[in-house]
């Protein structure tokens, strides 16, 4: 981190500034070079140490998956496997992603809340061990908003963005409610992506029109981005790329709408001493 490149003496009590402008700290797959100081006194004993430039990761995010569990989801392994290699594709820990898990059917389920596990490792394991619930139900409705007003607040972050996948394979049973759950979702600046299995419909010959028209509801717009859908639940695979890449280009852009192509730039670093009432 080339520490000492930056050096600042005070002559009034023999202390002194030393910075390394190179210092990194991981954000994602990118390294965000803010520099670190350490302050000494006299004796070289260490008395003060920060990061001036320290910004905060594009990947400070809480996701929530909102999982179809209901009786019509067949096999279940597949869309478990799903779960478990988008969840490779989240950069997980501290200061960077947290994902939380419910599953919905007839009722609705806390599998996992965001924070509850904080590493990659850890969220895999927990996803491993999510049993399919069942329901004679699908109720959409009920799923979203109890993921809008609980899982968002179980561990959720001050300034964090808030994402939302839903994974489902029919029509709402509850869809009176579902404009207002989408819409309340929406003004709490919820992203929501959303992915149609069509396995049902397909294995049983029915026209999935009104269920796709629907799901593109829900999503946030524009489709062509928040919305997805598959054959049946096998071809979740296909998707995963796809969809890690959305999210990693949702993580890229800052609420100001800046581009991720300029948050890497490094202008100069220097250090100065500044007299505040008295004290350096």
């Amino acid at each position: 981190m080339g520490l000492g490149m930056t050096l600042t003496s005070n002559s009034k009590d023999n202390s002194f500034v030393t910075c390394g402008p190179l210092w990194s700290h991981e954000c994602g797959s990118s390294l965000y070079s803010t520099g670190i100081c350490t302050k000494a006194n006299w004796n070289f004993r260490l008395t003060q140490t920060f990061a001036p430039a320290l910004q905060r990761c594009e990947t400070f995010m809480d996701i929530v998956i909102v999982l179809d569990g209901s009786n019509s989801i067949y096999p279940w392994y597949e869309v478990q496997d799903f779960i478990i290699n988008i969840l490779q594709r989240f950069y997980i820990g501290p200061g960077q992603t947290q994902v939380g898990v419910v599953q919905y059917g007839s009722t609705v389920v806390h599998e996992f809340s965001l924070g509850e596990y904080q590493t990659v490792e850890d969220v895999l394991d927990a996803a491993r061990n999510i049993d399919q619930r069942g329901g004679e139900e699908t109720r959409t409705a009920l799923g979203i908003n109890v993921a809008r007003s609980e899982a968002f607040q179980r561990g959720g972050r001050s300034g964090a963005q808030k994402v939302m996948i839903v994974i489902t394979d029919g029509e709402s049973h509850d869809s009176p409610q579902l404009m207002e759950a989408v819409s309340q979702s929406k003004r709490e600046n919820i992203t929501i992506y959303a992915i149609a299995v069509l396995g049902y419909y397909n294995r049983r010959g029915i026209n999935p029109e009104t269920f796709l028209k629907e799901i593109k509801f829900i999503a946030s717009d524009p489709d062509e981005e928040h919305f997805f859908k598959v054959t049946d639940e096998s071809a979740l695979k296909d998707i995963v790329d796809a969809l890690g890449e959305k999210i990693f280009y949702l993580e890229g852009i800052s609420s100001q709408g800046r581009g991720f192509d300029l948050q890497m730039a490094q202008a100069g670093f220097s250090s100065h001493l500044v007299n505040v009432r008295g004290s350096y």
